[in-house]
């Protein structure tokens, strides 16, 4: 298998021939034809929502609503969100030449890399990008229909979405970024995401499924409990599967089914300047072998240094991760 074959395979839930690292074997596409924030690097900005994001340097340069400027959609004018909420309009987007630019400067190669497309901000998230946190949960509360109007309009858009990408960057995966938990569990209950959310959510995996695209679900923190529901609307790989997932138990249900891809220690190794280089090399065998029997899985961590090419170098975090992973998994599966 080719390095791109191979890791196409443990993302379809398959055994590949070696332990794959997302950092060596794919490549990242944040399109800005999506308009769900400012172009990456341009700085401070409005996305396409009328959301003012600034770039966040602990988030990795990723990007968040600015503090200090009011929402979007007020708690107490959530009733007239359709006179106040503005919807990108890519009917004035030129996708295909900002897809030629992004295919240029991140010098994509779909012939020896798996091309992954991140779209941020999905329903739930984009709820809260709109009017507060706090605000968006006390709605979600208080308001169950109208928050469900305003998260199946967010969802529309999204599968509009989902066709141009299809249309114009042709990536293996479409990765729908949309965060419903912490670190210790969700932040809204199992029943209010199956009521509010689940549906419109459905409808944007279909959508996907409609297109030569597969789609890969992004859900960060402790998402475990919500597994069921990713399988049953089709989803079929997953990421970042952080570490505070029982991962060994959720692959007894995906192998074969889905991909995981994570496992990654970023916030307490990786990412950690006090961390020595001995102590990634360790992370990232204990991940080989916790998470990668009987396949797949991809070593994969949500890590700051993501959008730093000086991170892949020799000795650098990322570099690290990726020779220990060619190291230490490339004959991994060999004797199982």
């Amino acid at each position: 298998m080719t390095k791109r074959e191979n890791a196409l395979t443990a993302l379809q839930g398959k055994k590949p021939e070696s332990v794959p690292c997302f950092y060596s074997a794919c490549q990242i596409i944040p399109p800005a034809s999506a308009l769900e924030s400012p172009p990456m690097g341009s700085g401070a900005g409005y996305d396409g929502y009328g959301v003012h994001q600034t770039p966040t340097e602990s988030a990795g340069g990723m990007y968040t609503p600015t503090p200090g400027i009011p929402p979007v959609l007020e708690l107490e004018k959530i009733e007239d969100w359709k006179k106040i909420v503005h919807f990108p309009d890519y009917s004035q987007v030129d996708f295909k030449t900002i897809s030629e630019q992004e295919r240029a400067f991140f010098h994509l190669d779909k012939n020896n890399f798996v091309q992954d497309l991140f779209c941020p901000n999905g329903i739930f998230e984009r709820l809260h990008f709109l009017m507060g946190f706090e605000n968006a949960m006390i709605a979600i509360m208080e308001e169950p229909e109208i928050v469900s109007d305003i998260v199946g309009a967010i969802a529309d858009k999204k599968i509009e979405f989902i066709y141009k990408a299809a249309e114009y960057y042709k990536p293996d995966y479409f990765t729908y970024l949309d965060d419903y938990a912490h670190i210790n569990g969700l932040f809204i209950s199992k029943d209010t995401f199956r009521e509010i959310f689940k549906p419109h959510y459905q409808r944007i995996v279909k959508a996907c499924k409609e297109t030569e695209m597969t789609f890969k679900t992004h859900c960060c923190g402790k998402m475990e409990t919500l597994l069921d529901d990713f399988l049953d609307m089709g989803v079929t790989a997953l990421d970042p599967v952080q570490c505070c997932n029982n991962i060994p138990e959720m692959k007894k249900k995906t192998l074969g089914k889905a991909g995981i891809m994570g496992g990654l220690d970023v916030q307490n190794v990786v990412d950690i300047t006090a961390s020595s280089e001995e102590d990634i090399r360790r992370e990232v065998r204990r991940c080989i072998d916790e998470y990668a029997p009987d396949g797949g899985y991809m070593i994969y961590g949500a890590s700051l240094h993501m959008y730093n090419p000086a991170a892949y170098a020799p000795g650098q975090p990322l570099g690290i991760v990726i020779d220990e992973c060619e190291k230490y998994g490339h004959n991994y599966y060999l004797s199982r």
